[in-house]
Parts: structure tokens; C-alpha cells; sequence
């Protein structure tokens, strides 16, 4: 028993010698799993499945990139599934992302506040996650605010010209017929969610909050090194 005793005393004063320098290690099947676990726990937290897991979804091809038939896909989508495929900036495609700078770009070019760009961004990830559609899906729907022809937004091609139908959203382009973000009274301090709908006018108005943080966070990511245009 006092041997017994002895021994384990022994192991117990070298292990704490290993630890106190440094060389006493884990099991590597133990690392491994732990490391593994925590990678995907990460992983799952940070980033959504993203568009190739979207297109596989839908049979469609896994390109990670927006062709028409993933537009079509991605528009008819429920939200559910769409928060998803975006959780992070990271998951917009490149093309959707770099459509996101501009709006970013020309909200600074006009000299709008950050909410203001917040707001926009809002917009466009409900209406259509930065995807510049150039043939309608609803209605006569276009661009990445999917505004109307019909109802005085512009003409087709002023639509689906990024820079511009930005500058249609803020209220700053020199045509159209409706209120923009900077003509909505009281705009700075109303919930974003609710400016984004005075403007777009949206049978579905309660859709354009969820896209808040979102929002921000795309700000926060692009907005420092996206130049102003005017």
C-alpha cells in the first residue's frame, strides 16, 4: 500500500514538472476531436452554407456565382432557407458583393449618413441579395431594389444600372416620380426596417428588419475601403 502510495505520488510530481515545463501533452486523438469540434462549432457560427450549398440544393450548377437560374431560384426562396445561405458578408457572391460596394460608394458620394447606407443595404438584401436582375421576375420588377418601370422609377436601363438606381433609392438622381431614403421625413430616427418600407412600398413590409445586422455588418466589412462616387 505504501508502495502503491509512493508511486502514484511519483507520477503525480512528474506530471506537474511536465506541465510547469510546458512538454506535458495532450492525447492526439483528444486534440484532434477537440480541435475538430471546435473548427465546425466555428465554422457553423461564422459563415452560412453559402451559394454552392444553395445551387446543390436546387440542382442547379455549383458555380458560387449568380447566373439567371439561381437568380429565379434565389427569389422564390422562403426565408428560412435563406438565412442559411447568408449569415456573413463572406457568403455573397463576388459579383453581389461588388454590387454592394456601389451602394455603399455612391451613399458616401451623396454624402449619406451610415444609417442611411445601412438601410439601402437593407433593402437590397431583401429585395434581392445584391442579384442586378436584368429581365423581371415579379411583375416588371428590376435591379437590385427590383424597382418598376410601371410605377416611376425609371426606365429599364437607368434600373438596372447599379450607381443609378442607388442614387434612385437615396433620393438623389435627377428623375423619377418617387420619394427616396432622403425625402421620407424623420428618416434618421425611425426604425430602419420601417424606412426601408416608406420607400419601397413592399406588400411584405415586416420582411426588411430581418436584414438589419446583416446590413451593418456589410458596412462595417466593405465600407472602409470603398471609395465615395458621385
Amino acid at each position: 500500500m505504501q508502495r502503491t502510495m509512493r508511486s502514484r505520488r511519483a507520477t503525480a510530481a512528474a506530471a506537474a514538472a511536465l506541465v510547469a515545463a510546458g512538454t506535458l501533452l495532450t492525447a492526439p486523438s483528444a486534440v484532434a476531436s477537440q480541435s475538430g469540434t471546435a473548427g465546425s462549432s466555428a465554422s457553423a457560427e461564422d459563415s452560412g452554407h453559402g451559394l454552392e450549398w444553395f445551387q446543390a440544393k436546387h440542382g442547379l450548377k455549383t458555380t458560387g456565382e449568380v447566373d439567371g437560374a439561381t437568380a429565379r431560384a434565389l427569389q422564390d426562396a422562403p426565408d428560412s432557407e435563406l438565412h442559411k445561405v447568408f449569415v456573413t458578408p463572406a457568403d455573397l457572391g463576388p459579383e453581389e458583393l461588388a454590387n454592394a460596394r456601389t451602394v455603399i460608394g455612391v451613399g458616401k458620394g451623396a454624402q449619406i449618413p451610415e444609417q442611411g447606407q445601412v438601410i439601402a443595404l437593407m433593402t437590397a438584401m431583401q429585395e434581392s441579395k445584391f442579384v442586378n436582375y436584368t429581365e423581371p421576375v415579379d411583375h416588371d420588377s428590376l435591379g437590385i431594389f427590383q424597382q418598376r418601370p410601371s410605377t416611376g422609377w425609371g426606365t429599364p436601363e437607368q434600373i438596372t444600372d447599379v450607381p443609378t438606381s442607388s442614387k434612385s433609392f437615396y433620393g438623389v438622381a435627377p428623375f423619377g416620380s418617387n420619394p427616396g431614403l432622403i425625402q421620407i421625413q424623420g428618416w434618421e430616427t425611425m426604425p430602419p426596417g420601417e424606412v426601408c418600407q416608406a420607400v419601397q412600398r413592399s406588400a411584405y413590409p415586416d420582411r426588411y428588419a430581418q436584414w438589419e445586422q446583416f446590413a451593418r455588418d456589410l458596412l462595417a466589412q466593405e465600407g472602409p475601403t470603398v471609395p465615395p462616387i458621385p
